[in-house]
């Protein structure tokens, strides 16, 4: 498969978020990453930079949230953000700039603590809006 979409490729980008962002929002991380990076798969060029941002924040939220990983949360999250950066204000309905405050700060509070809490992250994790 070629690295980047012919024109007989064709991902609904739009849909693809919002279904994402459904799936994310209800901490469904794992599967909000699997469809992002399907979708991302066929997306045209100008679209992808954003399609792994969300498969990354989506990656490091399963691991933080679902596996106890921090290192690998913190590492996802951080190239999440540093890559949501470049995206600019909005995209596809997604506040990226609130995005980038919210999960910033759900970012730093992770590295501070260190330890991974089951519940509190349950309460803590950002809503993608």
């Amino acid at each position: 498969m070629s690295d980047r979409a012919g024109p007989e490729a064709s991902a609904d980008v739009p849909a693809a978020v919002a279904a994402g962002v459904r799936l994310f929002n209800r901490g469904r991380y794992l599967e909000a990453q699997e469809l992002w990076e399907a979708t991302w798969r066929d997306a045209p060029a100008d679209e992808r930079s954003f399609l792994e941002a969300l498969v990354q924040l989506a990656g490091g939220l399963h691991l933080r949230t679902q596996r106890g990983g921090t290192r690998g949360a913190e590492h996802l999250l951080g190239r999440a953000l540093a890559t949501l950066e470049e995206v600019g204000a909005s995209r596809h309905g997604v506040d990226v700039g609130r995005l980038l405050a919210e999960f910033g700060a759900y970012h730093d509070g992770m590295r501070a603590s260190r330890r991974p809490h089951r519940l509190l992250d349950a309460f803590t994790v950002p809503k993608i809006r």
